[in-house]
């Protein structure tokens, strides 16, 4: 008698999705005479608002490095500005 094997091929779409990278931006924008830097998440979604690019640019960088939220296929969208 021979034993059956499952395929090692058979992932949940969550894992395969995951696999592609999250990618943070830097955005300026002008508000009420003064500019805004914002973090941007894949070109979509408006993460967080700093007065300063070089906050917004370090927790970009910190984000692109560490990848946190990649399990969960981006920062949720309660959590984010838009």
């Amino acid at each position: 008698m021979k034993k059956k094997r499952q395929k090692k091929s058979t992932k949940s779409s969550k894992t395969s999705s995951s696999k592609t990278k999250l990618v943070y931006s830097v955005k300026s924008k002008k508000k009420d005479k003064k500019y805004v830097f914002q973090v941007v998440e894949n070109k979509t979604k408006v993460i967080q608002t700093f007065d300063f690019r070089d906050k917004a640019k370090d927790f970009a960088d910190f984000h692109n490095k560490n990848q946190i939220w990649l399990v969960n296929g981006g920062i949720p969208n309660h959590l984010c500005m838009t």
